[in-house]
Formats: structure tokens, sequence, C-alpha cells
């Protein structure tokens, strides 16, 4: 019985990072998009895309993304995500044509 117990164990701390490397993508995807937006905005329009960053991450919905991605949503954390993307660096580059993962 033992082993099934450490069998239900592991599966579960698999499941558990999977879920994590989910949320994390969740949250890589915001700050992409943030960047994305923040390029493509006019004078008129600019730091729309940020100011949408930061109402998302301390909204009820981005505090818990993060909590789930295993990111504390401390002000800290979430002044340093908007910081980030204003920066406009990418954070994942784009699939070369042909290329599957």
């Amino acid at each position: 019985m033992s082993n099934a117990l450490t069998e239900e164990s592991a599966n579960r701390d698999e499941q558990d990072a999977r879920m994590g490397a989910m949320w994390s993508a969740v949250v890589l995807t915001s700050l992409n998009d943030a960047i994305r937006h923040t390029a493509r905005e006019s004078k008129k329009n600019k730091g729309r895309a940020l100011k949408t960053l930061r109402l998302w991450v301390n909204s009820r919905d981005g505090r818990e993304v993060l909590s789930l991605a295993g990111i504390n949503p401390d002000k800290r954390v979430t002044d340093s995500m908007v910081a980030f993307a204003a920066k406009g660096v990418k954070t994942t580059q784009p699939r070369k044509k042909g290329v599957n993962l």
C-alpha cells in the first residue's frame, strides 16, 4: 500500500507542476500582449496597454493567476511586471516556420 501512496503523491506533484507551468504561460502571454500593444500604441493612447496590464495584475483574477503560477502577487512584483513590459523586451521568441514543438 505504501507504493500506491507514493505513486499517487508523485502523480499529484507532476500534475501540480504542469498546472503551475500552464498558469505561468498565461502570465507570460499577458506580458507579451502588453508589450505588443505598447509598441503599436499611437501617441494619443500611449500607456494604455501598461495601464491595462497594471489593472489586470492588481485585479482579483490577476492576483489569483499569479498565485497559481507560483508568483507572489504583492505590489513590488506587480510593479516590476509593468516596468518589464514597459521596456518592450518580449518574453518569448516567435516560432520559425516549419518547426513544430
